[in-house]
């Protein structure tokens, strides 16, 4: 319905249509500068859900084509790896801005602001970086984007909250996606469980996760990677350390670890352990404690399993 407007003096005059009145606060919106453009932009990042993206560049033909001379191909080779180096910094921060410019919508990247690993976990601190004005690279030596490479490409930055993607890669290079899904926090926060990893491939059927060499995290990687041989390396020397400390299964580490560089004297711990149950398992049977039953479907080789069997006969 139309709504009554007042004349000169505050007395009601005439009508106005409520599209007018829009398109007063349309204008007036629109005069201040970037306020409209700044809230169009927060609205379109808080819609976009999808994870945010690597700083390598697919095909950098277009963004280097009007590079002249050995600069262009070094400066395409920088764009595909996603990582800046020392020279062609002019050619190569025009390109940046050319691929930006160019990409509709806009990107979000992943940036990795913190990480702490764990014997079997790693604990990260995630962000996005948007509305950059130039394509952001990696600084030489980095694996992932951080929060200088974002401030300096012209980029505002949030804490990153959604889902993570996991992707195993094989020793061949063979890449299995999304093995598995892990939710970041409103606040950023995530932590990758390889314990836990390994039983949820395990109940749904999936691949092992002994299968992998590594882990990327994130589409593309943009989080990093674990190398899972070295973080299997570190379980099976902390392992081998408890054991020999007195904790733990020493049977379990020969079966979980055989080529390890204590295995043989971890053998000798596990037989000597085996033989410690069977002839407390002996003495129960003396006692009346254990059924002779008991014990010959318990130790399936024992020095002390004829004895058990004549015993059992005996008492038959």
């Amino acid at each position: 319905a139309p709504v009554p407007q007042r004349g000169a003096g505050g007395r009601p005059g005439g009508r106005v249509a409520r599209g007018t009145i829009r398109r007063w606060i349309g204008r007036w919106i629109g005069g201040v500068p970037g306020l409209f453009g700044l809230a169009a932009a927060l609205l379109a990042a808080r819609a976009d859900a999808r994870e945010p993206r690597a700083s390598a560049v697919i095909d950098p033909a277009a963004a280097v084509a009007a590079i002249a001379g050995p600069c262009r191909s070094q400066v395409a080779a920088q764009l595909q790896r996603g990582e800046s180096e020392a020279g062609c910094e002019l050619e190569r921060r025009a390109a940046q801005q050319r691929l930006i410019r160019s990409t509709r919508p806009r990107p979000g990247f992943g940036l990795v602001e913190r990480t702490r690993p764990g014997l079997a976990t790693v604990a990260l601190l995630l962000s996005e970086a948007r509305g950059c004005r130039e394509w952001p690279l990696r600084t030489s030596g980095r694996a992932v984007l951080g929060l200088f490479e974002a401030k300096a490409a012209g980029c505002w930055v949030r804490r990153y909250s959604g889902e993570l993607a996991l992707t195993g890669v094989m020793a061949d290079g063979r890449r299995v996606p999304r093995i598995e899904v892990a939710h970041v926090d409103g606040d950023g926060h995530v932590e990758i469980d390889l314990v836990r990893l390994a039983i949820s491939l395990e109940r749904r059927g999936m691949v092992d996760l002994d299968s992998f060499v590594r882990l990327e995290l994130g589409a593309d990687g943009w989080a990093g990677d674990v190398d899972l041989v070295a973080a299997r390396a570190r379980l099976a020397d902390a392992h081998a350390a408890a054991v020999q400390r007195g904790r733990g299964v020493p049977a379990l580490l020969v079966v979980r670890h055989p080529d390890h560089a204590s295995a043989d004297r971890i053998r000798g711990l596990a037989l000597a352990a085996a033989l410690r149950r069977q002839e407390d398992d002996f003495r129960a049977v003396q006692r009346g404690e254990l059924p002779a039953h008991r014990f010959l479907e318990r130790h399936a080789w024992s020095p002390y399993r004829q004895l058990v069997a004549a015993m059992a006969a005996g008492r038959e």
